[in-house]
């Protein structure tokens, strides 16, 4: 693969295209980078950590282009900082968001890699010990993950710790969340190893669930 080679970067949200660009992996990074950079965030004034605990900040979700089960090792919770204990919340409601589908086709029309996965979990749980409503568990689920010779996928999920809000009351706090999900393709022609990045960002929140930021 030369450095000119051109791509076709498809990324689809509930089964609606919202991307769809063309280039080298090099332009393609860089409408990736303006895209993130046209997001505007409101970062947290002061710290939370006295309101909310955050149980794991980055978890692998892929490795080696295998997609990781849901497990305690691949799983974060969003409680409060008075009790860490998932056992201890009760009546929580299942969420997901829409599904991603996230593929990259030479312009032969040829499909290097396809991943297909949803961020999960559970939330609006309560301790009745206090206030607040609470997100047991957040993971990522997937559908598809599948790679074609020579790419290689892995990738990450990630609580920015910039954006990690109480949207409630101290007494009755709601905890909310920026989740990333960032995947990184790696390909290997000759001697030259080639590589690409693409994050996917949600919003998590203790009343209202998941939303994908497009």
């Amino acid at each position: 693969m030369s450095q000119e080679e051109r791509f076709v970067e498809v990324v689809l949200v509930g089964g609606k295209e919202v991307i769809s660009n063309e280039g080298t992996l090099k332009e393609l990074a860089a409408k990736e980078k303006s895209l993130r950079n046209s997001r505007v965030r409101m970062a947290s004034k002061g710290s939370v950590d006295d309101i909310i605990k955050v149980s794991k900040f980055v978890w692998d979700i892929i490795k080696d282009s295998k997609a990781e089960a849901a497990t305690e090792a691949t799983t974060s919770r969003v409680l409060s900082a008075k009790d860490d204990n998932w056992e201890n919340y009760e009546l929580a409601k299942n969420f997901e968001s829409e599904e991603i589908t996230y593929k990259l086709n030479n312009f032969a029309g040829v499909n290097c890699y396809t991943v297909k996965f949803k961020a999960a979990g559970t939330y609006k749980a309560t301790n009745p010990s206090f206030g607040g409503k609470w997100i047991p568990n957040v993971h990522i689920t997937f559908i598809k993950c599948d790679a074609n010779f020579p790419w290689i996928i892995n990738g990450s999920a990630i609580i920015d710790s910039t954006y990690v809000s109480n949207m409630g009351t101290k007494q009755n706090p709601i905890p909310q969340l920026v989740l990333n999900v960032k995947i990184k393709t790696d390909a290997k022609f000759a001697f030259n190893w080639e590589s690409h990045e693409r994050t996917f960002e949600f919003t998590l929140n203790g009343v209202d669930g998941v939303k994908v930021i497009n």
